[in-house]
């Protein structure tokens, strides 16, 4: 045993020896491989810089002591299959580590080549930033990676304040995700890449001139170039042919145009001629010895023609990445590891083809020799070279270069510490950070053109392409906007806004109106906007109102005018009540009234019956007499005169008391029926709700939306109208006929309406709060600049005279409607008072008629009685004639009557009553029929026949992963459909599909291996694979040999036709479902989301493209979280764990299906998948909870409350047909853990249609045949035989056939559009709740958001509005319903800083407060409101600015945020021109302007001060018709009244009392002619229109005489020279001064209301203020706290308001301007203005009192009337007098002389024929001269009876 112990130790020994010996032996030469681009402007510098790298590694002995470094070169001619191909052929030599390449694509694919192989690849200038370290682990970088380059440019974009600029970049790997990264950078400084532009990699003259001529179309001139080397310059000579190299165009490069024109020759200098003004970047190389050394170095290399080129930064790189590998060999070689190679057990299926790729051995030392260059450090020629933990090279920075007269110039340094400076990053090390915008400095700089001036960086138009103008082809309220007749010119008043509006814009903006609509009706606004968001027009002019949902997708300007939605209804014909008079007094009022009159009566009867006459009599007698004059006191028209003092007492008392009640009730009853006639069912916007009458909108308003969408209107009951025409219709026909109950609009509409007609008003308030605007496309600068103007239209009163010129022609739409007719009095309203009084009158009638037959019945006995026996035949008679004697005996006086009856027997009597009826009939006539017709089409296809020539056996390969989810639903989908296209006789025509499967085992590196081994068996088509990074290695495989590539699975946006023109996706692209994301985080209202990702192609760009998205949206990612497939948990904790410091608490994420559970799994311990958060999964995780037949339950419970998405594929009878399959197909052919998903569709389509597109390319001629490839010629000396890869020369034809295929497959319609996309791209939305997933809607690229299927869509009219946005109901996490906020108040980051003013006045605004918050105010609560509706968090502190002794001064506050002291104001800040320039401004949250307040004083009344209500010529007209009537009422009336008659004197008393009395309606003397009464009746209502006007005008004049004061508005005041108070610290300083020209001597600051008061009181000539000059809110609080004892003297005279301030370019401005409105539409400012700014109305304006007066104009259509009504009564007097006085005549008179008045006789002989005779008969009573006429007439006629007589009995 001892012996055999021994020898086992001595065994050992011996073998550990010999392995010391083995390990301890150098090894004389180490290969290391280089591959890139050998002519190329990279490559020709490095290829000498390595080649002299090796050559002084070599060369010294201290590296690598005996062992040589050799060097072996691979060119790979710009081409990533090629790079590749060469990397396999230079691995094959057991090299130890790649250095380069220069192209990043090709870095791509050569690193899953080291990957798989393990070995370290060194790039010197693959800038790529996706390069990563977690996909890559094996690459590294010795060059600033360009997401250092992209920070860089943007700082420098944002040092000159651009903040839209447009990328030119080549659409591969590189340019891509370059741009990428400067998005990212510049949205980080608030601004973006307005364009991505891309070049293809091999870019033609023809691509150049395209891409610049597009990007001429857009509004930036800011470029930045990125894209490969160039030597020929030809972007730059291009845009100098196209004439943008001019002074308004900015151009940025990135580095490689440093690096172009630090290669070229001096003798080539020439070429920098295009590139005057061209500002770029270079990496930045310190200064040293040893690079001057080198450089010199260089110079003789060029002498000796070793090297062509010049030296650039690449060259310097490229030599100290061979001496970084040289270090680190040296490094793992003393450290004792030896340099060994193993064969790969994942390469040993490969040993069949005729590849030999099992050949290929991994290097066992790769990660140790990695580990050694990661931890290399040394000065070399770049500086330091040391690597950070990202292994990326610790960067040094970059100049930023200046090309200027064909030189270069350094303008300055960037640096990642130290941001810009003069100064270069090495000499700052040791001193502070002052990375600052205050402290960042550049040079000079010579910009295009030669000027040193900065650009604009953006135009908005020029000539050649006009602005863009959309305007609304209104139907109705054409004053607003309109197209003129017969013309093509557009006017109105927002026309004449926007025009004037550009005159303050301080640059010239070609534009041109663009109609929208038909003009038949009133467009959709809604569509109108969007048009601007969508590219068709630049901007919108017209009344278009700014709400909530608008300003989402487009700016908007400040409003120019104010508006908001109303209710406009009926107003007049609401049935009236038919009892109204009795409203006036209660039932106990009525009853007290009635008693008294009786009491009155009784009373006053006691009073004057012993001494009155007149109340005595029968008993009777005395009760009627009693009860009549009671009631008729209440008319005045009682006929019994109190007697006693008693009695007069009391009725003195009684008439008062009379007087008083009267007036009150008629008071009351005008109360009553006012409000009756202006009353309406609809009281206010709660009542519209409630009930279910049709409302009517406008079409094309924003009303329609509101009020289904905020408000919960069905839309059923909306009813549209299209003019005030309908809007009458409508509203008179009711919502009974047809019509609607009320109407809903904006105010500005409806004053409009209403100003031409009175029947109709205004419901309620408004009760949204918004303005009108113009629209124009997001971020555009003349937003700002066109509100700045509108400001300025405003203060100067140029707004005002467009609104006077459009709108007040005749009156003003406030003032016409005030000036409106009275309201009539119908019938309705009192036929309860006609009822009342008819039945009182037939009740009187029926007692007199039952009166009349008694005494009838009386007086026929009678009559019998006397009557002969003989004659009593004739006592029956027929009943007519019984009825004609009853009105005879009717007829006769009351006195005969009872004298024939006196004396009579009462019997009783029967009398026979008559009824009569009528009868009624009623027609009913019904004959309606519909008839309803459906039409039907009948779809027919045909299939295509291919040639008996095709071969029997056609090869298609698939690549993917048959061991994961996607790979295993797809294997058997593709197994299945192989079978049937092989057993379906009517496709192919026999020939056998033959299918080759590879698995790529989800890596790079075997997928890349398994296509070179596919495409060796000569397939036409390869289908997959799902992975996109293994997708983009593959793409570059079948580029090279020209087979199509169809994948199901790979959704990588970025695989694009332009680098991969053989890729050809059969699913819908990730650049739909970030789009489909972004719109659910939209419908939700997040603004911003944190993203986590899987850090490869398919994470990386799948993310960048919802960036993009969100961007549209105004949204953002947050943060984007990485992690890599194979992290562990303890990885993703921490990565969960740092988001979750965050504010947003919505999580997006983006994974595989195979790992991304880990995420939810992580998140659930860290109770992260509680109530609050929001998390939303891609397809993938769908995918993987439909491949499992049933999931396990605590799986489940980790997702509860997920949304996610998956691709929609239709519910046809095809695919239900396969899914019944699918058990029988898995069972056949799945090898993975997966079941069914919809990538099984794909995948099955995908064969159905290589399998049709072939039989077409078969049929067409197509040829299936395969050649050599001659760039793989050279390979054939490899044991890697990869020339043995053919290609297909049939590929491009069977690709273009495969594009224009056109079938209907399992997932849907198969067709792609022209970027060669699948058509109808969509998803389906789903809940994770309970064991399942939930379908709460869809979304698809053509309607976005909706609760019905896509294609039920398809055929109607896209609409993608706000309003037509659905999704069902969603259970979130923690099992709520109700929407997460979406984000919390993060726990690291800083708040913002908002100043707010101090205020020692009016503190009602804002003002200090001793709580946490430490400010309150009215604007505080508005302004944490605001803040609350945002969809992410916005920590804040607030900071006092001012003393709190004195108001601050507003615009140093202003002035503050915009050098960024602060990064807000919120306060009562006013929205001001000169502030509008250096800050931006939210929508106004309240409205304002100034206005003049004066002490108004109580002037004492005038002793004649009840003249005034009328003008001297209207009192001398009046009191002449008095007169006037008065003579004619006598004129009338003296004949035949003998109250007219008596003395000359007492009829002249007669007429003057009749005549004045009636102006009280106290005239006692009745009228009796009818002439008389008819001219009385129209003098009295003269009279009554005279007493009311007279009152009324007495009152106004009165009223405004009691406020007076000398200042009548603001020309008043400037016309004066007295002081005027402002308030300390308002912009109306600046404004009363600059604007309208008054001395500033003149201004006088207060600080507080106190002061107000002291001021006012004192007066001009006491130390005081003549007036005050403030904005309207102060003025109304003020006004309030005085008693209303002071008042606004004249208008408003600017309009503006009160916003809140921010930095320029803050979207913090935008967002908040959204809440405000939403604030305004929920009711929410109002409320917080009542909580606040409570106040009465005291701004009623001082006017003239001359204006009151009512002058003669007024009423001599009333004096014309009743002048004419008198000459008519006049003159048909004196007709009627003369008449009478022709038959009169003297000898007739004398004949009775004696008779009638004897005392005339002798005075008539002597005047029988004089004028006096005529005034004689005139003055006679008309009872004389009819007596004397009559007996004339008698007389005549017996004088011609005598004569006939006479003439009879005379003898003939």
């Amino acid at each position: 045993m001892k012996n055999l112990g021994f020898s086992w130790f001595f065994c050992l020994m011996i073998w550990v020896s010999l392995n010391c010996l083995v390990s301890c032996q150098k090894p004389g030469v180490v290969n290391v491989g280089a591959v890139f681009t050998f002519d190329s402007v990279i490559g020709r510098v490095a290829k000498a810089a390595m080649e002299a790298a090796i050559s002084d590694i070599n060369a010294t002995p201290t590296i690598l002591n005996e062992t040589r470094l050799n060097l072996i070169k691979a060119d790979a001619n710009c081409n990533a299959f090629l790079g590749s191909i060469e990397a396999y052929q230079v691995i094959e030599r057991e090299v130890v580590a790649f250095i380069g390449p220069q192209s990043s694509s090709i870095a791509h694919m050569i690193s899953e080549i080291a990957n798989g192989l393990q070995v370290p690849l060194v790039s010197y200038a693959a800038t790529d930033p996706s390069l990563s370290a977690k996909q890559f682990p094996f690459f590294v970088r010795t060059v600033q990676s360009d997401s250092y380059q992209m920070n860089a440019m943007a700082s420098l974009v944002d040092f000159y304040g651009w903040k839209e600029v447009i990328a030119i970049y080549v659409d591969n790997d590189y340019g891509r995700n370059g741009i990428s990264a400067l998005n990212d950078e510049l949205n980080r400084r608030m601004a973006k890449a307005f364009y991505k532009l891309p070049l293809p990699v091999r870019f033609t003259q023809h691509d150049i001139v395209a891409v610049l001529n597009q990007s001429r179309l857009l509004g930036p001139r800011v470029y930045i170039v990125h894209v490969d080397p160039d030597p020929g310059l030809r972007i730059f000579a291009t845009a100098e042919k196209l004439q943008m190299m001019s002074s308004n165009y900015v151009w940025f490069a990135t580095d490689w145009l440093s690096a172009t024109i630090d290669s070229f020759a001096p003798m080539n200098r020439t070429a920098l001629s295009v590139l005057q003004g061209v500002v770029g970047l270079r990496q930045h190389i310190p200064e040293s010895n040893q690079t001057k050394n080198f450089l010199s170095r260089w110079k003789k290399m060029q002498q000796q023609g070793l090297v062509k080129s010049e030296l650039n930064t690449y060259g310097l790189c490229a030599y100290d990445t061979v001496w970084t590998v040289a270090r680190s060999i040296d490094k793992f070689i003393d450290d004792g590891n030896n340099f060994t190679f193993s064969l790969s057990v994942k390469l040993n299926d490969s040993k069949t083809t005729q590849m030999h790729l099992g050949k290929l051995k991994v290097f066992d030392g790769g990660a140790i020799l990695l580990d050694d260059i990661l931890n290399t450090s040394f000065s070399g020629l770049t500086g330091p070279v040391r690597f950070n933990s990202d292994r990326n090279i610790v960067t040094s920075g970059y100049d930023v270069i200046n090309i200027d007269k064909m030189a270069v110039h350094i303008v300055g340094f960037w640096s990642n510490t130290f941001g810009f400076s003069v100064s270069p990053p090495e000499t700052l090390q040791g001193t502070k950070n002052r990375h600052s915008e205050i402290e960042q400095k550049l040079g000079k700089v010579a910009w295009p053109g030669g000027k040193t001036k900065q650009p604009r960086g953006w135009v908005i138009a020029d000539d050649e392409r006009p602005l863009r103008i959309g305007v609304p082809y209104r139907a109705s309220f054409v004053d607003f906007v309109t197209k003129l007749n017969g013309s093509h010119k557009i006017a109105g008043y927002c026309i004449d806004v926007f025009t004037e509006a550009l005159k303050f814009v301080p640059y010239n903006v070609p534009y041109k109106f663009e109609l929208f609509g038909d003009g038949q009706s009133n467009p959709n606004y809604g569509q109108l906007v969007q048009r601007v968001a969508d590219d068709v027009f630049d901007a919108a002019v017209g009344d278009i109102a700014i709400v909530k949902n608008r300003t989402k997708v487009v700016d908007f300007s400040q409003p120019y005018i104010t508006t908001g939605l109303v209710i406009v209804a009926p107003i007049h014909n609401t049935k009236s009540s038919a009892w109204v008079f009795l409203k006036p007094f209660t039932a106990d009022m009525w009853c007290m009234t009635a008693g008294g009159f009786f009491i009155i009566a009784f009373v006053i009867w006691i009073l004057e019956h012993r001494v009155n006459d007149a109340f005595r009599g029968p008993p009777r007698r005395q009760l009627v007499t009693m009860f009549m004059f009671s009631f008729s006191t209440l008319f005045k028209t009682n006929q019994e005169v109190t007697v006693s003092t008693l009695g007069r007492l009391v009725m003195v008392v009684w008439l008062f008391l009379l007087m008083v009640i009267t007036s009150s009730y008629t008071a009351n009853l005008t109360s009553i029926l006012t409000v009756q006639q202006l009353s309406s069912p609809i009281t206010g916007v709660e009542s519209l709700i409630g009930n279910s009458w049709p409302i009517g909108y406008q079409v094309g308003s924003f009303a329609y939306g509101y009020l289904s969408d905020n408000l919960n209107i069905q839309r059923s009951r909306l009813v549209k109208l299209h003019s005030p025409e309908e809007y009458e219709t409508a509203l008179r026909l009711g919502p009974d006929n047809g019509g609607v109950a009320a109407i809903v609009d904006e105010l500005s509409y409806v004053e409009l309406f209403l100003s031409k007609r009175t029947d109709f008003g205004i419901i309620g308030q408004p009760f949204t709060k918004s303005g009108w605007g113009f629209a124009f496309q997001r971020d555009s600068p003349l937003a700002v600049d066109m509100s700045t103007a509108i400001l300025k239209l405003s203060e100067t009163g140029k707004l005002q005279e467009i609104h006077a010129k459009w709108f007040c022609k005749m009156g003003c739409p406030g003032e016409r409607r005030g000036k409106s007719e009275p309201n009539q009095l119908h019938l309705v309203s009192f036929w309860g008072l006609y009822l009342l009084c008819g039945l009182i009158t037939l009740v009187a009638l029926l007692i007199f008629i039952l009166r009349m037959v008694r005494q009838y019945a009386r007086y026929r006995r009678r009559q019998l009685k006397l009557c002969r026996p003989s004659s009593s035949v004739q006592t029956t008679t027929r009943c007519s004639q019984v009825l004609f004697n009853f009105f005879d005996f009717i007829d006769e006086k009351e006195e005969a009557i009872k004298k024939m009856l006196s004396g009579w027997s009462w019997r009783n009597m029967k009398e026979v009553l008559l009824i009569s009826g009528f009868m009624k009939r009623t027609l009913i006539l019904l004959s309606l029929w519909f008839f309803i017709w459906f039409p039907l089409e009948a779809f027919c296809s045909t299939g295509n026949t291919s040639s008996s020539s095709n071969p029997k056996v056609i090869n298609i390969g698939a690549l993917f992963t048959l061991n994961s989810v996607i790979g295993g639903a797809t294997k058997p989908a593709l197994l299945a459909a192989i079978d049937d296209v092989n057993s379906n006789p009517n496709i192919l025509n026999g020939i056998e599909l033959k299918l080759i499967l590879r698995d790529t085992n989800c890596s790079g590196f075997i997928g890349t291996m398994e296509a070179l081994q596919l495409m060796e068996s000569d397939i036409v088509v390869a289908i997959g694979p799902q992975s996109s990074g293994i997708a983009h290695v593959i793409s570059h495989v079948v580029n090279e040999l020209h087979v199509p590539l169809l994948s199901f699975g790979a959704t990588d946006p970025t695989l694009a036709s332009l680098q991969f023109p053989y890729f050809l996706r059969t699913t819908h692209s990730d650049y739909f479902q970030m789009y489909a994301i972004a719109d659910v985080l939209d419908y939700y209202g997040w603004r911003e989301v944190i993203a986590i990702f899987v850090d490869d192609d398919y994470g990386r760009n799948g993310i960048s493209v919802l960036g993009d998205s969100l961007a549209k949206k105004r949204a953002k990612i947050s943060y984007k979280a990485s992690f890599s497939p194979e992290d562990p948990e303890s990885k993703i904790n921490d990565l969960l764990v740092e988001v979750n410091l965050m504010e947003s608490r919505v999580f997006v994420v983006h994974a595989n299906p195979d790992t991304g559970l880990n995420i939810f799994s992580v998140a659930k311990r860290l109770n992260m998948m509680s109530g609050g958060y929001v998390w939303i999964a891609t397809d993938w995780l769908p995918s993987y909870l439909d491949s499992r037949e049933a999931v396990d339950p605590s799986t489940m419970n980790i997702l509860q409350g997920v949304v996610a998405l998956r691709r929609y594929t239709p519910d046809t009878n095809l695919k239900k047909r396969f899914i019944s399959r699918w058990k029988n197909l898995k069972d056949k052919g799945s090898t993975g853990p997966g079941g069914f998903n919809s990538y099984a569709l794909y995948a099955y389509d995908s064969v159905w249609l290589a399998a049709h597109a072939l039989e077409v390319f078969l049929s067409e001629g197509g040829n299936l045949s395969f050649s050599n490839d001659p760039k793989l010629s050279d390979t054939n000396g490899t044991a890697l035989h990869l020339s043995s890869l053919r290609v297909f020369n049939g590929g491009q034809q069977l690709l273009q056939t495969l594009l224009r295929m056109n079938l209907s497959g399992l997932s849907g319609q198969i067709q792609f559009n022209q970027q060669r996309d699948l058509i109808h791209p969509a998803f389906d939305v789903l809940n994770i709740v309970g064991t399942g997933t939930h379908r709460i809607g869809y979304w698809s690229n053509y309607s976005h958001l909706s609760i019905v299927p896509p294609e039920s869509l398809y055929t109607k009219p896209s609409n993608i509005s706000s309003g037509s946005q659905h999704l069902y109901g969603v259970k979130w996490p923690g099992e709520t319903s109700k929407v997460p906020r979406g984000w919390v108040f993060p726990n690291n980051g800083q708040p913002l800083r908002i100043a707010v003013p101090n205020r020692v006045g009016y503190k009602e605004f804002v003002s200090k407060d001793n709580s946490p918050q430490g400010v309150k105010g009215y604007c505080i609560d508005v302004f944490e409101a605001a803040i609350n509706l945002l969809p992410y968090a916005v920590p804040h502190k607030y900071m006092l600015f001012g003393d709190g002794k004195r108001n601050p001064n507003y615009d140093e506050i202003v002035s503050q945020v915009a050098q960024n002291k602060y990064d807000a104001a919120v306060g009562d800040i006013t929205i001001v021109t000169n502030r509008t320039k250096i800050v931006d401004f939210t929508q106004p949250y309240m409205e304002s302007g100034l206005v003049v307040v004066a002490l108004v004083k109580e002037a004492k009344s005038s002793p004649w001060a009840f003249l005034k209500p009328f003008t001297k010529e209207m009192w001398f007209v009046t009191a002449a018709f008095f007169l006037f009537v008065g003579a004619v009422v006598w004129i009338l009336e003296h004949r035949i009244n003998h109250e007219f008659r008596g003395p000359p004197r007492q009829q002249l008393i007669t007429i003057f009392w009749f005549s004045f009395s009636t102006m009280f309606f106290s005239h006692r003397e009745n009228t009796v002619s009818t002439l008389g009464r008819l001219l009385l009746i129209i003098w009295l209502f003269v009279v009554l229109i005279i007493n009311s006007s007279y009152t009324a005008s007495l009152t106004s004049i009165l009223t405004v005489q009691q406020l007076t004061s000398g200042i009548q508005g603001i020309d008043s005041l400037i016309s004066s020279s007295e002081p005027i108070g402002i308030q300390e610290g308002s912009f109306a300083l600046n404004y009363l001064v600059d604007e309208l020209n008054i001395a500033r001597s003149r201004i006088v600051k207060l600080k507080d209301p106190e002061a107000y008061l002291r001021a006012l009181n004192l007066g001009p000539k006491a130390g005081g203020v003549a007036a005050i000059v403030d904005e309207l809110p102060y003025i109304e609080l003020f006004l309030t706290s005085t008693n209303c004892l002071y008042r606004t003297v004249g208008q408003e005279f600017t309009k503006s308001g009160l916003g809140f301030a921010f930095q320029r370019d803050s979207p913090l401005a935008v967002d908040l301007s959204t809440a405000i409105l939403q604030l305004s539409e929920s009711g929410e400012l109002q409320k917080f203005h009542n909580k606040w700014l409570t106040h009465t109305e005291c701004s009623i304006q001082i006017n003239q009192e001359e204006e009151n007066k009512l002058s003669l104009s007024s009423f001599w259509g009333l004096f014309l009337i009743c002048g004419i009504a008198c000459v008519l009564a006049l003159t048909l007097f004196c007709y009627r007098v003369f008449t009478q006085y022709r038959r009169f005549s003297p000898e007739d008179e004398e004949a009775e002389v004696e008779e009638i008045e004897p005392s005339r006789l002798s005075r008539r002989s002597i005047l029988s024929t004089s004028f006096n005779n005529i005034m004689d008969f005139v003055d006679r009573k008309e009872t004389e001269i009819k007596e004397i006429l009559k007996r004339k007439n008698i007389d005549e006629s017996k004088q011609t009876s005598h004569n006939s007589n006479g003439q009879a009995s005379s003898p003939t």
